[in-house]
């Protein structure tokens, strides 16, 4: 008899079996309650309005939905088209326009230039002469700006020798020479995907 007594005067921290778990404390703290729930529900819980819907005098058909996004207004939000006669934006809209008159506007990024045709056959050969006696000296874009042509037409006039092929091939081999194992292995990783672009793979 005193056993069962001493047992029912244990604190609970005795019993750790009947405390609950930090998992159960967790979702216990995180839980909503009822209350919040229906405050919630309550504040979502909006009357219909007639100005939710479309219009009832108008239809899809006959009239234009305009709504801008919240930002500063500006005279270029409604066409002139739609603006009365008598609207002062339409005096707004005419002086900014002519403000922007072709001596305001910026330059184009890139000048358009007319192709030439005033190489004759004395030309194509001289350049042809330049290119073999000094390829290193005489480069397309040397003869290009000598001829005033473009180094693609110089390309297709006339090639490089093969001593200036080997020359540039040697270059090429001095250079490749101090790669590293990185960058060979990613070289040759570039040249293999080039291979699969015609494959389509």
């Amino acid at each position: 008899m005193a056993n069962c007594l001493a047992a029912t005067r244990r604190p609970l921290l005795a019993l750790p079996f009947l405390l609950p778990t930090p998992y159960e404390c967790v979702t216990l703290g995180l839980r909503r309650n009822q209350s919040s729930y229906r405050r919630t529900k309550q504040r979502l819980r909006v009357k219909p309005d007639a100005s939710f819907g479309s219009s009832v005098s108008h239809s899809q058909e006959d009239h234009i939905i305009y709504n801008p996004p919240s930002s500063a207004p500006s005279v270029y939000h409604t066409p002139t088209k739609f603006l009365p006669s008598d609207d002062i934006r339409r005096n707004l809209r005419n002086a900014s326009v002519k403000g922007n008159n072709a001596e305001s506007l910026p330059l184009a990024v890139k000048v358009t230039t007319e192709k030439k045709y005033h190489l004759n056959p004395s030309d194509i050969r001289e350049i042809r002469r330049l290119r073999a006696t000094d390829p290193m000296t005489w480069s397309r874009l040397k003869l290009a700006k000598r001829f005033d042509c473009s180094p693609m037409f110089i390309a297709m006039v006339c090639e490089a020798s093969p001593e200036k092929k080997e020359i540039q091939k040697r270059i090429l081999e001095a250079v490749q020479s101090r790669w590293g194992s990185k960058r060979r292995m990613a070289r040759e990783d570039r040249q293999l995907r080039k291979e699969t672009w015609g494959r389509d793979q």
